[in-house]
């Protein structure tokens, strides 16, 4: 036993050259350094602890007073130029992310003050740009992106590119904010990284860059090169926004492609802004044979805009469609459509769906 307790200390037993006695005092001694290594990391792990409690402290305290100075130079005509010198290099991080969490609720002249207030400092976080952590890298897209004015954006576009598609989103995401036709054309240009992302958080990305990013979508839109998600996706942002323009764009693109997303999204936006020229165009869309997700959102388009010979093979589908999600489509459409009349007298009958007649009706706050 303890030739294997000297092998693990690392020392050869030489048949008889120690002395039992001898051995105890190595492996006593061997004891004690261990314990002592264990007291200095205990240490260590203490002073680091204490050394970081005081820096939040501190970074507490400078946040508390840089907050009242905001204040003052927001609301009170305070010289701006007075907190901007008092900040130090090695505080600058923490000071632009103070003025970051202020920047996202304000807008007007009080959001122009604080990009004022930023203005000196961020040519100082840009080395973070090529930082090896993605979200170091983050932070600074965040910060260049929304405290600087939306014509110095070169460095979160360049962000557009880099090598983790975490950091490429949140660029892009970032840029979609400004609302300007060049960061749209930048965005759209490189949506296809993007396509494992689901497509309602796509869509509502392009739709927050505003009327601005419009002609950029409908380009897109008609861009048969384009994967059909990233057409899909202009489709749906183009829909968020109601582009009326976009109808024709929409009917044409519907009858052209055979890719079921982007039909179904090009009906979903004739549902938004379509009009009484596009329902030849949509009607074909209801048969049977059709995809399901192409089916509901024809449906919803005809409720939206069809007119009242539609109105009899939408309750053909509310009675008879078998797939239940069809007759619930169909007759919320009905709703849409002002055929209150029809659903009464299905949610009257002794018909298997006339609780969905009901339903809808419920819904509809008819009674």
């Amino acid at each position: 036993m303890i030739q294997d307790v000297l092998g693990y200390f690392g020392i050869v037993w030489r048949g008889g050259l120690l002395s039992v006695s001898e051995v105890l005092v190595v492996l006593l001694v061997c004891t004690l350094v261990v314990l002592a290594t264990s007291l200095l990391l205990a240490a260590a792990a203490v002073a680091f602890r204490r050394r970081n409690a005081r820096r939040r402290t501190r970074m507490d305290e400078r946040s508390a007073a840089w907050r009242d100075a905001v204040q003052e130079v927001l609301y009170d005509g305070a010289d701006a130029s007075e907190l901007s010198n008092s900040v130090s290099p090695s505080d600058v991080p923490y000071f632009l992310n103070l003025l970051l969490k202020y920047v996202r609720r304000l807008d007007g002249d009080e959001r122009d003050t604080i990009c004022r207030l930023a203005e000196p400092h961020l040519h100082s976080v840009l080395h973070f740009m090529s930082h090896r952590s993605p979200t170091r890298r983050m932070r600074t897209i965040q910060m260049l992106g929304e405290l600087r004015p939306a014509d110095a954006q070169e460095p979160v576009v360049a962000a557009l590119d880099d090598p983790s598609p975490l950091v490429a989103m949140v660029a892009a995401t970032t840029l979609a904010r400004h609302h300007a036709p060049e960061h749209a054309a930048a965005i759209l240009d490189r949506l296809a990284r993007f396509e494992h992302w689901r497509r309602d958080f796509l869509a509502a990305m392009l739709a927050s860059m505003g009327a601005d990013a419009l002609a950029a979508l409908r380009e897109t839109l008609r861009d048969d090169e384009r994967t059909p998600t990233v057409r899909a996706a202009a489709a749906d942002a183009l829909a968020a926004l109601s582009d009326s323009a976009a109808a024709d764009d929409a009917r044409d693109v519907l009858v052209t492609t055979d890719d079921v997303e982007l039909q179904a999204a090009t009906l979903r936006l004739l549902a938004s802004v379509g009009r009484l020229p596009h329902l030849p165009a949509v009607r074909q869309w209801l048969d049977p044979e059709q995809a399901l997700p192409v089916r509901l959102a024809a449906i919803r388009a005809v409720g939206r805009f069809g007119g009242p010979e539609d109105v009899a093979p939408l309750v053909g589908a509310a009675r008879d469609d078998p797939s239940p999600w069809v007759a619930i489509a169909a007759a919320r459409a009905l709703k849409d459509a002002g055929a209150s009349a029809e659903l009464e007298i299905l949610a009257g009958s002794d018909h298997p769906r006339s609780a969905l007649g009901l339903q809808v009706l419920s819904e509809a706050g008819v009674s």
